[in-house]
């Protein structure tokens, strides 16, 4: 009998992709030497995050231009905004960087380390000045960004990025934003700790024009720029 063999589509890898729950690779027990020695050969490739130890990686994604297109506008506004205000910035960020958090620690296991790589992130001066010349160098600085942007990827869960963001603030970031132009109309989601509460809230914004951030004196998200490549 003859085997008829149908031709796998872009949409069936996605379609694949988006059943898995969610789609990662978990392995425990990293410990901080093989976590670097592993991105700096992969991380171009791969999205690895190190939580308590446990090193989670995302397998690779169909590219899509339009995600690449927002990403740039985003780091290049950010970017902007930092050369405008050299005087306040330590030191801005994209994905291919990563931050150790120490807030999100068990000091009971001080060789299970936490490291998240934002989508964009900026530490102000005075935060990245507290660190130690020697610490400022390492691959994965011990210190938390004040400020961070993540786009959604098409692929993401609504549920998993949420508490990534909120991990982002328990860790210790004063402003996380969200950017979901996945859905219609687009969600913005401003993260931060209320002390009054002891608890992370957010805002939500539906289709914003701009976005103003409360933390970085002055700058604002044009999120028409951010949306004019999308279809």
């Amino acid at each position: 009998m003859a085997t008829i063999q149908k031709q796998v589509t872009d949409r069936d890898i996605e379609t694949l992709l988006m059943s898995l729950d969610p789609p990662r690779i978990i392995i425990p027990d990293c410990d901080p030497k093989q976590f670097e020695k592993i991105i700096s050969v992969n991380s171009r490739f791969l999205q690895m995050s190190l939580i308590k130890g446990q090193l989670e990686i995302m397998p690779p994604l169909p590219f899509h231009i339009e995600s690449s297109a927002e990403k740039l506008q985003i780091i290049g506004q950010v970017g902007c905004w930092c050369d405008d205000n050299k005087n306040l910035v330590g030191i801005p960020s994209s994905s291919q960087g990563g931050f150790r958090l120490l807030k999100l620690e068990d000091p009971n296991y001080p060789n299970k380390h936490t490291v998240l790589s934002p989508g964009c992130a900026v530490v102000l001066k005075p935060r990245w000045d507290s660190l130690t010349d020697e610490a400022q160098k390492v691959s994965f600085p011990p210190v938390t960004p004040n400020f961070i942007i993540e786009l959604y990827s098409r692929y993401d869960y609504v549920q998993n990025l949420h508490q990534k963001m909120v991990q982002w603030v328990n860790a210790g970031v004063d402003e996380a934003i969200s950017i979901n132009l996945n859905i219609d109309p687009t969600e913005i989601r401003i993260y931060s700790f209320n002390p009054e509460a002891n608890k992370v809230v957010w805002q939500t914004m539906k289709d914003p024009v701009e976005v103003r951030s409360q933390v970085l004196e002055g700058f604002v998200l044009n999120m028409e720029k951010v949306r004019m490549y999308k279809k």
